[in-house]
Parts: C-alpha cells; structure tokens; sequence
C-alpha cells in the first residue's frame, strides 16, 4: 500500500531532506480481532526513537513514548515507566529524521489540528495520502478526553468491544505532550488510517489515548517519514468491519458522557 511513500517524498520540497523512519510492529487487523499477545519488546521498539505510541501485551496500558523513555497508562489511568524487556502487542516508533515547525492556531480540536497538519504538508506540495508523518504536540489545553481501556474479560473478545467499555478521564484544564502519526485515510488492516494520538502530563500523573482536546497554547512539529510496516505474515483482517472513527477517532460532546468516565478538573 506505501510503495509510493518514498517516491512522492522525492517530488515533493521536503524530499530533499534527510527523512527518517516510522516503524510499527504488529497490525491494526490483529489487534481489533482479539490478538493482544506481546509482538515485541519495548526497546525493541522504541529504543534510540523520537516518539511513539502503541499497546501493551495483554492489553496492560495505552503506551506513550518519548525520547527513548516509555510509560504505559492502565485503565486506573496513571502512568508507569515501563521496563524495556516488557511487551508490546501493537507499537510505532518514529525514528531520525527532520523536525518541521507546524502552526496549530488556539481554539483548535483534533480535527482541526488534524487541518493544520494536512495544510502544512499541502504548502510543500506534499499530499498526505501519500505519506507518514510523526507529530508532537507540547503545551497546554482543555476540554482533553483521555481514555484507557481494561484487560479483556475472555480470550478472544475484540478490542472493539473493550473500547465499548474504555475508561475515559476529563481535564478542563491539561498540561502535557501528545505525540503519535498521521497516516493516510485508507488502510488495509495493517494501520490505523487518520490522525492517532496518546498524551501524557508533564507530571507523569495522567495520560493515554487522545478522545478529544482543544489547543490552548502550544508548540508543534512533525517529521515527515518512510514506513517499515510488518511482514506480510502478520495477515491482518479485514479492514472494512474496522469502524475507526467509531473506535479511535475524536468524541463529540454528545458522546463524552462516558459511565466510565471520571472528571479531573
């Protein structure tokens, strides 16, 4: 699906410059369809990284790397810096590259930061069907959505019927870092298309994955990156009964009354 990632890279003003590479162990397809089983260590997958995001074995925290420094945030919602012989089900790393500044105006949510993203790729004549870019965000924001989700209660139930039970915590009020990957909107099972971010505070007492948030102030950058995607013997599943927006992507207000949700304001 990305053999042409390099080769637009090329055409476009950044692809002159030295890019590096996101990395992702395991498939999306896998893990929705009830594989949470470890794939990969955590320094074998984010050692000597930028940023990455990803899922512990069993299901055991929402994981948010930086820097080589890895915390996994369980469904109590409080994160925990992780061993690097610990698992990983599901993991991106990014790794090298060029940093570019990216604007992301204030009063800004995710799909709108999502906008700021696309806008900056599109003024280097890049379109962002075409390539991977890693993203983070350091600042401050409200009306933040975090969620985590709980071990599954039998094998085999899907992570689509755990996210239906995730945990979610409010912040009217949030300080932290968001760091994870814009990917083309279409996927084969192997990725999770769109925009995927996980946060953590900078007082490493809060974090996970990101269901909403809107941009106080804030500094931000992306690298525009190839991918190495797993091999093929992963056979991920089919793409199409994946309701991503559904699962992954930013809540409504409508939706955030979560009975699991807890408010940290």
């Amino acid at each position: 699906m990305f053999d042409h990632v390099l080769s637009a890279l090329k055409k476009s003003r950044l692809g002159a410059l030295e890019h590096g590479q996101v990395r992702q162990s395991g498939s999306a397809g896998a893990l929705f369809a009830g594989d949470f089983g470890g794939v990969l260590s955590v320094d074998g997958e984010f050692a000597g990284s930028r940023l990455g995001i990803g899922v512990m074995d069993n299901l055991d925290g929402e994981v948010v790397s930086l820097k080589g420094r890895t915390w996994a945030v369980a469904f109590d919602g409080t994160p925990r810096e992780v061993a690097g012989r610990e698992k990983i089900a599901f993991g991106i790393a990014a790794h090298g590259g060029l940093r570019h500044s990216l604007r992301i105006p204030a009063g800004s949510d995710v799909t709108a930061i999502l906008e700021s993203l696309d806008s900056t790729l599109g003024k280097h004549d890049i379109d962002h069907e075409n390539v991977v870019c890693a993203l983070e965000i350091v600042g401050t924001f409200s009306d933040v959505v975090l969620r985590t989700v709980h071990h599954p209660d039998f094998e085999g139930e899907s992570l689509g019927d755990i996210i239906d039970d995730e945990i979610r915590f409010s912040f009217d009020r949030w300080e932290g870092t968001l760091v994870g990957f814009r990917y083309p909107d279409t996927s084969d099972g192997l990725t999770i298309p769109g925009l995927h971010l996980h946060g953590i505070d900078h007082a490493r007492t809060s974090g996970g994955h990101l269901r909403n948030a809107v941009v106080t102030n804030v500094s931000a950058h992306i690298w525009v990156d190839d991918l190495v995607l797993p091999g093929q013997e992963d056979k991920p599943s089919n793409a199409e009964s994946i309701d991503f927006d559904r699962f992954e992507g930013p809540i409504s207000e409508k939706q955030e009354g979560n009975p699991s949700e807890k408010s940290n304001g």
